[in-house]
Parts: C-alpha cells; sequence; structure tokens
C-alpha cells in the first residue's frame, strides 16, 4: 500500500468523525445535513452573497435559497440588504444560528480532543506543527487542486 493510499484511509476516518460531529448539532436542534453545512459556512465566513455561500457550501443555487429560506424562518440566519444597492443580499447568522454554530465547533473540538489525547505531548505538538504546514501548504495549492478535481 503507497503512503497515499495509507493516508487516504486515515483521513476518510477522521472526515467521518467531523461528518457525524456535525451531525449531531443539527440533530439536537433538528436540521438536516445541508442546512448545518449552510450554518457552518455561514459562521464561517459570514457574511455571504447567495452566489458565495452557495459555492462555498457545494450546493446549487436553486437548493441553497431554499434552505437560506428554511433558515431565515427558524431566525438561524437572516437576508442583509445592501443600503447602497438593494440588489446585493448578504446572508448573517441571527443569535440562534450562533449557537448552533458554537455548538457544531464545539463538538469539533470534542473530535480534536480525542485524536489529540492518542498521543503523548510532544507527538501532540509535532501533529499541530505538521498540520499547521500542511494547511498552509494546501491553501497556496488550492487554486491548482481544486482545477484537478
Amino acid at each position: 500500500m503507497s503512503k497515499a493510499d495509507e493516508l487516504t484511509q486515515y483521513i476518510a476516518i477522521l472526515a467521518d468523525l467531523f461528518e457525524v460531529a456535525q451531525q449531531s448539532s443539527g440533530e439536537a436542534v433538528n436540521l438536516n445535513k445541508q442546512e448545518c453545512r449552510v450554518i457552518g459556512v455561514v459562521g464561517q465566513f459570514q457574511p455571504l452573497m447567495m452566489r458565495e455561500l452557495a459555492e462555498r457550501a457545494k450546493l446549487s443555487i436553486t437548493n441553497t435559497t431554499g434552505i437560506v429560506d428554511r433558515l431565515v424562518r427558524r431566525k438561524c440566519l437572516c437576508r442583509d440588504r445592501s443600503d447602497e444597492d438593494r440588489r446585493i443580499v448578504r446572508i448573517c447568522l441571527m443569535p440562534e444560528g450562533e449557537k448552533i454554530y458554537a455548538m457544531e465547533i464545539e463538538n469539533y473540538r470534542k473530535v480534536s480532543r480525542a485524536i489529540l489525547n492518542g498521543l503523548e505531548e510532544p507527538e501532540q505538538q509535532e501533529m499541530v506543527r505538521m498540520m499547521r504546514k500542511v494547511a498552509v501548504h494546501l491553501n497556496h495549492q488550492k487554486a491548482d487542486l481544486l482545477r484537478n478535481f
């Protein structure tokens, strides 16, 4: 088995754990997977225009609009119209959405703590150092990487 194949297996396990963490925060407040994803994206990058939100959440504009409509009705999100150009609408979290986003982040922290708890202190420091290095590298390579998918 190649190093890339082995790493792929481990990353899949971790991705599954983080997905479960996201779903559990959604289930606690009766949200589906896509609604959780939208709240997570808005929480991370707000304010966002609908097109940006759809792109970041990897959803169609039509699907995103329906999800945002539901989350606005539940008072999780709000649409903020620009005073300069009323055609520009930005999506932001409302207090209820902020609570859900905070719950999601805390669930992610729990997974991260569980990962780190399996390591000795020097290994924890080394893992965080290596993840930082990988994240910086991938951020610089993001455009090229996405073109190859």
